[in-house]
């Protein structure tokens, strides 16, 4: 099997979303000239980045308190340029250097996908932006499976029972962390290349489905979103698989409904 080969099976695949996110980076050149297509392929994956963090905060949404819930937000909205910096700021979550109970670990996933900082003293800068959706993802497992599995029993070794509960339910969360990737940004390599949008395909009912899809943050219409691509001429067995997706595991910054929407 050649290497592109490897890439796409490993895509439609993989339970690990740090394998898949690895897929999908930018690569970089050394190099002090300007690049503008450089930057406009960095600051579309750093947006579904951020939103993919912010996809993995929501994982863990009814143990969040309003204030961390309102950082998830503000950081899904500056992904998409409506909050700044300076609002990101103003919603910083302090994170703990070594979580223990599930809660604590739900509040350092909305940490790392919002801003986030360790100290009461420390207060980030312009330039210090403290996010980073691969810790989100983590913490926000292992909140989960902390929950799923509850309080580890005292003494060391803990009990196996204890430790495949935690586990499984560790494993369950990543294998939904890689569809929410998959679900946020296109097929890499040169599956991207070949999705391309038609003029044909922008029907009235295929733009409502999508602005719904977009604006209630509903997804369940997304297979109907497909039937009417197909009606309107789509043949991109990528985008159509997107939205038929099974488990239908959809979120904010779906790749097929930003492409639909122009923001691509």
């Amino acid at each position: 099997m050649d290497t592109q080969a490897q890439t796409e099976d490993s895509w439609r695949s993989s339970a690990n979303p740090d394998v898949l996110l690895n897929a999908v980076r930018p690569l970089e050149r050394v190099t002090d000239k300007p690049d503008a297509e450089r930057q406009r392929r960095r600051a579309i994956y750093d947006r579904r980045y951020r939103l993919f963090g912010c996809a993995c905060a929501r994982m863990v949404w009814d143990l969040l308190p309003t204030d961390a819930q309102s950082a998830v937000l503000i950081s899904a909205r500056a992904a998409y340029g409506q909050a700044s910096k300076s609002d990101l700021q103003a919603a910083t979550v302090r994170v703990l250097l070594a979580p223990v109970t599930f809660q604590e670990h739900a509040l350092c996933a909305a940490g790392w996908a919002s801003t986030a900082v360790y100290s009461p003293q420390f207060q980030p800068t312009q330039d210090e932006s403290g996010w980073n959706p691969h810790e989100a993802a983590r913490v926000a497992a292992k909140s989960l499976a902390t929950r799923a599995a509850g309080p580890a029993p005292p003494g060391r070794p803990t009990t196996a029972a204890w430790e495949t509960a935690w586990n499984q339910a560790f494993a369950s969360a990543r294998a939904h962390q890689a569809e929410l990737v998959r679900d946020i940004f296109p097929p890499p390599g040169d599956a991207i290349r070949s999705t391309r949008l038609e003029r044909d395909w922008l029907t009235s009912t295929v733009l409502t489905l999508a602005r719904q899809a977009d604006e209630t943050g509903e997804y369940s219409a997304l297979p109907i979103l497909a039937d009417a691509l197909q009606d309107a001429g789509c043949d991109n067995e990528f985008m159509l698989a997107r939205c038929r997706a099974f488990p239908p595991i959809h979120c904010l910054g779906n790749w097929v409904v930003d492409l639909l929407l122009g923001r691509e």
